[in-house]
């Protein structure tokens, strides 16, 4: 198997770096080319073993998948050195945020299957949650998402979803880091020196995300087990309560979403 990718950003690396850690492909299966990150790129050859051309010709020959990582800005000129040489077997995949199957089909003049996948920079340690969703004429789709499940989970969703999936899923972690970085700062300001709020904020989250993975029990159900009635934890809760943080969460999520869908207008 051949995977091409065009781009090396953290989306990128992020899903190559799952496959070979998890051993689904060898690194010599890999090949990779950007020219606005070239030092990157040969961090990634000589460290993990991939391979690194800037020749559309020797890329694309032979290749069983192009996965589009480039921004969603640089894509039409990604597309006019693809086109001339995308051969009939070859599937495409885009990580580019917004950027719709049509849009994809439109600048590369080619009816090759298509399928646009949403991840997450959780690839790294296997643990990324990706929205998926295909062209009609997609063949193969479990071995796709066999490829895409090396780092994660995969949910195969319509088109139309993959804004709420960018929103909760593509951009969540970074919403959760935030969270976690102002719940550092607040350690600070409780009289914790920065070492100390950092590493009681970062255990903290440890030991959360794994009483969610071992427990079966509902978030709320969790959350009930150490709110004692008028204690401590119930004030706090009642204070976030009055923030509005439900609210506050369903904002950010829309403003997300709402953006993927801008990005995806401007490609008509």
């Amino acid at each position: 198997m051949k995977i091409v990718f065009y781009g090396a950003g953290n989306m990128a690396s992020a899903i190559f770096i799952g496959m070979i850690e998890n051993n689904v492909v060898k690194p010599d299966q890999i090949y990779l080319t950007s020219r606005s990150q070239k030092e990157k790129i040969m961090f990634f050859k000589e460290n993990l073993g991939v391979n690194v051309s800037y020749d559309d010709v020797e890329l694309l020959d032979d290749a069983d998948y192009v996965i589009l990582a480039s921004k969603p800005q640089s894509f039409p000129d990604v597309a006019k050195r693809i086109r001339p040489h995308l051969e009939e077997k070859t599937k495409i995949v885009s990580v580019m945020a917004g950027t719709q199957i049509k849009t994809i089909r439109r600048e590369l003049g080619t009816e090759n299957p298509i399928a646009r996948l949403m991840p997450n920079t959780n690839a790294m340690v296997q643990h990324s949650v990706s929205g998926i969703t295909y062209s009609e004429n997609f063949p193969d789709k479990d071995e796709l998402v066999e490829l895409m499940e090396s780092f994660g989970t995969t949910v195969v969703v319509e088109e139309g979803v993959m804004h709420n999936i960018t929103a909760a899923t593509g951009s969540g972690s970074a919403f959760l880091y935030y969270i976690y970085e102002k719940y550092a700062e607040s350690l600070m300001a409780l009289g914790f020196d920065e070492e100390e709020a950092l590493f009681l904020t970062r255990n903290l989250v440890i030991g959360a995300g794994k009483m969610v993975e071992e427990s079966e029990l509902p978030f709320s159900q969790l959350r009930k087990n150490i709110t004692s009635k008028n204690g401590t934890t119930e004030a706090g809760l009642n204070a976030l309560d009055g923030e509005g943080i439900k609210e506050i969460l369903t904002a950010t999520l829309n403003a997300a979403a709402n953006r993927s869908e801008e990005l995806s207008q401007d490609d008509d």
